[in-house]
Formats: C-alpha cells, sequence, structure tokens
C-alpha cells in the first residue's frame, strides 16, 4: 500500500533566512545532506532554495536573490504518487507539507523518488497494483469513467516448467515491453502480480474492447525468444455510468479489478481470448 506525504516526509527541517548569504547555507549544507530550504522573512516562509540554487549561486550573492521561486504546497495526507505527479509538474527538488494551514515539514524529490522505487516491479520495470489503484481513484474524484482490462498469460506455469524460469522471465518482460508499447497516452499500465498486468483507460468497457484486442494482436504477432508460442487473454470490466458516483471509491476499483480478472480467466475458453465483464453486475457497481 502506497504510504501517505506524512510518512515519509522530514518534520525537523532547517529553515534559512532571506538576507543570509550563499557562503554560510553552503556551510549548513555541507553538513548535513539537506536537499534544499525553506526561506524565511520576518518568520515567514516565502520561497525554497534548493541544492542547484546553491551550486549554480556566486557565495556573496544573498538567498532572496538566489531562491529559485515560489513554495510548492502538498496537504500531509496526500498520498506520495501525488508528490511524485507534483515533482514532475513543478521545477522543484523540495515541497513543503502542509496540516491544514500550517507547515508542518517538508519532503523531497530523492525521498519521493526512493519510496516510489519500492513500488516498481524490477523484472519489467512497470509500476505494481497500487499504481493504478490510485490514477483509478483520482478519474473517479475528476468523475471521469474508469475501465480495467486484465491480461493473462496463457498456460504460463507450464512454460516456466517446460522451459525454466529464466525463460518465463524473458517471456514476461517482453509482454510487458510489447504492452506498454502499444498502451495509448493517457492509459496507466502495470503489472499486477505473477503472470498478470492491469490496464486503466478513461473509456467504457465497450470503447476499451478495440483497444484490448488490438494489444492482443500486437502480442500474438510477436517472435518471441526460442519461437515459443504465446497468448495472452484478456478481460474487461467497466460500465456504463447513468449517475454520480457516491460511496467508497477504493471498493468500486477492487470489484472492477476482480471481475476484470475473472473475465480474463473465462477468457482462455474464447477464440478470440477476450471476454467483456461488463453486463449485469458490473453496471452496478460501476454507476
Amino acid at each position: 500500500m502506497m504510504r501517505k506525504v506524512s510518512e515519509i516526509m522530514t518534520k525537523d527541517y532547517t529553515t534559512v533566512d532571506a538576507l543570509w548569504g550563499i557562503r554560510r547555507v553552503q556551510d549548513i549544507a555541507e553538513k548535513a545532506v539537506i536537499d534544499g530550504f525553506p526561506v524565511t522573512d520576518n518568520g515567514e516562509i516565502i520561497g525554497v532554495l534548493t541544492r542547484n540554487d546553491l551550486i549554480k549561486s556566486h557565495p556573496n550573492r544573498i538567498v532572496l536573490d538566489a531562491m529559485s521561486g515560489n513554495c510548492k504546497y502538498i496537504e500531509a495526507d496526500e498520498p506520495v504518487w501525488k508528490a511524485k505527479e507534483l515533482f514532475e509538474a513543478e521545477d522543484t527538488d523540495i515541497l513543503l507539507v502542509t496540516q491544514g494551514y500550517k507547515v508542518t515539514g517538508v519532503v523531497t524529490k530523492n525521498a519521493v523518488d526512493v519510496e516510489i522505487g519500492k513500488h516498481m516491479d524490477l523484472l519489467t520495470g512497470l509500476y505494481k497494483s497500487d499504481y493504478i489503484i490510485y490514477k483509478a481513484h483520482r478519474h473517479l474524484e475528476q468523475g471521469k469513467e474508469i475501465s480495467i482490462i486484465f491480461f493473462d498469460v496463457n498456460n504460463f506455469g507450464y512454460i516456466d516448467k517446460e522451459f525454466g524460469h529464466t525463460v518465463g522471465d524473458n517471456i514476461l518482460k517482453e509482454i510487458a515491453k510489447i504492452l506498454n508499447n502499444n498502451a495509448p497516452e493517457g492509459t496507466f499500465l502495470c503489472r499486477y502480480g505473477g503472470d498478470e498486468f492491469a490496464l486503466l483507460t478513461d473509456q467504457c468497457a465497450e470503447n476499451s474492447e478495440a483497444l484490448a484486442q488490438d494489444m492482443l494482436n500486437k502480442v500474438k504477432q510477436h517472435e518471441f525468444y526460442g519461437d515459443i508460442s504465446i497468448g495472452v487473454s484478456a478481460g474487461i470490466a467497466g460500465g456504463k455510468r447513468r449517475n454520480p458516483r457516491n460511496g467508497n471509491m477504493y471498493k468500486t476499483i477492487a470489484s472492477l479489478i476482480n471481475i476484470a480478472s475473472l473475465a480474463s480467466t473465462k477468457a482462455k475458453k474464447e477464440k478470440d481470448n477476450l471476454v467483456l465483464g461488463y453486463s449485469g453486475t458490473i453496471d452496478e457497481i460501476a454507476i
């Protein structure tokens, strides 16, 4: 489960005065591994001085002239994924963490990168399942539609036993690369576990069908290591939303993933290896 910003932030942070000289701050930075400093003027935080600012600035300048810009804030209860998004969108190495209107700590880009790294699948280079759970929750908060395409490698247990785990790992890496290269912008792919992958889209299930079929075809057309025949099945879960979503969004997301997973198992028996699992129950879940 992804941690909150409050769990990785630094509470005992060091501030620097806007009128201090850069040389003084450089001396502080040398004694402690600090990626940035909140800058204060008469006790009020007015900006941030990053380590990069220190490197670029002449020692005789003052902090006020050298700091890179305005403060960027994030709420303490936000997931670390949100901090990652802010660092990607903003040119900063440090965020001020707030609880209500009070600054309670700082979180650095390095700390976020370390935490995010724990949620990266080392074999395939894809994020793990909590990545699309977070993205799906964000979509629902924004009133968007969501569907899950769940991919499951056919007979992977047999492949693993027949050709060995090293070959099996190479095949999983190839499949991950194919799926990732063919996932359109605005969709989010993860390795869900074992030989399973999940893709989040902001389309209803019917509109996701063509995408799923195209990705299955790409896998089918690929020449795998040792000319081993590889098939992948897919299940889709989504719905036509009739009313605004209320209630526990995480429960909705978990239900969609579960139904898509069950649909992918059923798809193994179908000629085109694709099953839509959005009828009946799913409409009630996804409304």
